[in-house]
């Protein structure tokens, strides 16, 4: 078992810095003020994604 590790060693890393990376990322969103009342008006500036009622866009 541990052969095995050592051998997979860059794997096994890659692995865990990215679960620690979507837990930081849950805990951070769990811990964020969201609600509703901020998307209630469109942007003042910047860009923005149009999407056509009808469905043309594809």
């Amino acid at each position: 078992m541990r052969a095995q590790l050592v051998r997979h060693f860059d794997v096994v890393v890659v692995v865990w810095a990215l679960a620690l990376l979507v837990g930081l990322s849950i805990a951070t969103l769990s811990h964020s003020q969201l609600s509703n009342a901020q998307w209630d008006h469109a942007p003042q500036a910047g860009a923005v994604w149009v999407v056509p009622a009808d469905g043309a866009g594809n």
